[in-house]
């Protein structure tokens, strides 16, 4: 540690000193603010969770009181009374009758709590409910659980969210099963009450944080309702007898694989096995205090750069030259060849940033030569590749030529020697390397034209180009021409008719995609294309080459081109230029 202060100068070492002075202090005032606050929030979190959870259960220990006197009010009114004394004595005469009196009793306790989704009396001579219900006749309600869990106790029997099983709509209902207070044997109640409600209630009165999720669950883990949350994995029996057992209310912190919860609980009055349990991602409880963690930062950022300034401000005499060198130098790094180094004094800095300038200027003038060596060369390069591609067609062309005049086709003769002339024309371009589109497309036309009069009914060919506002774009000159010379000299070498060429101009994704095809004998593409990237002395491969070469030579890596042969079916030469720049000019 103490060889690397001595190798700092003096400036870090002070920048040091005030950086970690001021880093400790704002760090240690941030840390307990922070700890503060969190504990603050712990507590009153816990304590705003608590109350609202006992306020939910106090309402919902009201919802089920009154929803007791209204089944009450069914057990005291006139029309049951009547049925009960009938179901005692075994009288079923009077079912029907006794059916239609209870409806008004239902139809009374359905509007004074609209949880209740339906009400359901078994009796000894039949089954009593409303007449707006469509009863299941698969479900037998002294063969069900239901009947085993209650008939040998007196309390009420709860049961969790379920499809309802004894009407016919599979609606989803809580259900509270009891047994009769009359006299009359095997008479039980069953109340479905509707899930949804029960839930919207819950939903209302807690109001829920998006990072805080409410449960209603029973004794076995088990959620009471469906549509909420799921609980964790973690949450079992197990833990559940660990940390709350038979307590009614209270609160606990639970650290977890990866996580801690803040977990609040409540008993419901009427049915102590049901727990209401609040769970809380301290993580994303603590969210809120995150503008202590950015206060402290920017502060510290803030008192960093004070001292950052002060240490410059003691040293700005003696190292301004030094450190004005030195953004120089950095400048030059990144390719700026231009900036000079200037000063009114004339000491050993002063001197040494002379010597750069010196430097500098010689640098230039080495690059400015190398860069027009560079272009010359690739001019050069460019000139001789087409060189080679002209003469090789003017020896074909021409030998036919002079063939076709002395079959006496001077028609013929005299078609080939106009699109020859206008071939030439095109192709020259004024001397100029680069030629449009069209003009491209004419070239290539013309070649075409002068070979199929060469070649009779040994091929056709079909120029498409997808989009008009390519034919103005900027292209090398002579690129088509080479490859269809190729298709039809080898592809086509071993055919006397049937030859097709077409030729297919678009645009994708801002460069122009060419694409010649031919039906001719094919080769190899993965060996052609090899023999494209690596110089021969060689003739096979020749015109492809070129074209290969001359692309790379103007456009670089930006230019592509792939092959691919199936013979006799479609062989496929595809060539990508960029051409972007152009079409938004």
């Amino acid at each position: 540690m103490r060889t690397f202060l001595y190798k700092l100068t003096l400036k870090k070492r002070m920048w040091v000193s005030f950086v970690l002075l001021i880093a400790f202090s704002i760090g240690t005032m941030g840390g307990l603010s922070y700890y503060i606050s969190a504990r603050v929030i712990e507590k009153n979190t816990f304590q705003l969770s608590q109350d609202n959870l006992n306020t939910s259960a106090r309402v919902l220990d009201e919802k089920v009181k009154q929803i007791l006197v209204s089944v009450l009010n069914i057990m005291i009114s006139q029309p049951f009374i009547q049925m009960a004394k009938d179901a005692y004595v075994g009288k079923a005469d009077s079912y029907y009758a006794h059916m239609t009196a209870m409806n008004t009793s239902f139809t009374q306790a359905k509007l004074a709590e609209p949880a209740i989704e339906s009400i359901f009396i078994a009796t000894p001579i039949g089954e009593f409910y409303s007449a707006s219900y469509y009863r299941n006749q698969a479900f037998s309600f002294y063969d069900s659980d239901m009947f085993t869990k209650v008939k040998d106790s007196k309390e009420p029997l709860w049961v969790k969210g379920h499809e309802d099983l004894i009407f016919q709509g599979k609606d989803r209902v809580i259900s509270l099963v009891m047994q009769s207070i009359n006299e009359a044997p095997n008479m039980y109640f069953v109340v479905n009450l509707n899930e949804k409600s029960i839930q919207g209630m819950l939903s209302d009165r807690l109001k829920e944080p998006a990072d805080q999720h409410i449960y209603l669950i029973n004794d076995a883990a088990e959620s009471v309702l469906m549509n909420q949350p799921r609980l964790p994995d973690s949450y079992d029996k197990n833990f559940l007898d660990a940390h709350i057992g038979s307590s009614k209310q209270g609160h606990f912190e639970v650290k977890l694989k990866g996580h801690n919860d803040l977990v609040n609980y409540a008993r419901a009055q009427f049915n102590p096995d049901w727990l209401l349990l609040s769970v809380q991602s301290r993580s994303e409880l603590l969210k809120e205090l995150n503008w202590i963690q950015w206060a402290t930062i920017l502060t510290m950022l803030v008192c960093i750069i004070m001292a950052v300034f002060v240490s410059n401000l003691l040293s700005a005499i003696l190292l301004k030259p030094l450190y004005y060198l030195q953004t120089l130098m950095s400048k030059v790094g990144r390719n700026d060849l231009s900036v000079r180094y200037s000063s009114p004094f004339q000491d050993e800095v002063s001197q040494v940033g002379h010597k750069f300038n010196s430097m500098l200027m010689e640098i230039t003038e080495l690059i400015d030569e190398v860069k027009k060596a560079e272009q010359d060369k690739r001019k050069s390069e460019a000139k001789a590749l087409q060189a080679q591609i002209s003469p090789h067609f003017l020896y074909n062309t021409l030998n036919t030529i002079i063939w076709k005049m002395e079959m006496g086709e001077l028609d013929s003769s005299k078609v080939m020697v106009i699109a020859l002339s206008q071939l030439f024309q095109l192709g020259l371009n004024n001397g100029e390397e680069m030629t449009s589109v069209e003009k491209e497309i004419s070239h290539v036309r013309q070649y075409l034209t002068i070979q199929q009069l060469c070649y009779e009914e040994l091929f056709e060919f079909e120029i498409i180009v997808q989009d008009e506002v390519l034919l103005q774009c900027p292209i090398l000159k002579v690129v088509l021409q080479p490859v269809v010379e190729n298709s039809l000299l080898h592809g086509f070498e071993h055919m006397e008719s049937g030859g097709v060429i077409r030729i297919e101009l678009s645009l994708r994704a801002g460069k122009l995609h060419i694409l010649i095809e031919d039906n001719g004998s094919g080769f190899d593409a993965d060996k052609v294309y090899t023999s494209l990237r690596i110089p021969t002395s060689g003739r096979k491969g020749y015109a492809l080459r070129n074209v290969y070469n001359r692309l790379q030579l103007y456009y670089g890596g930006e230019a592509e081109m792939v092959l691919s042969s199936t013979p006799f079916e479609s062989t496929q030469v595809v060539i990508t230029i960029p051409i972007k720049e152009a079409l938004e000019e």
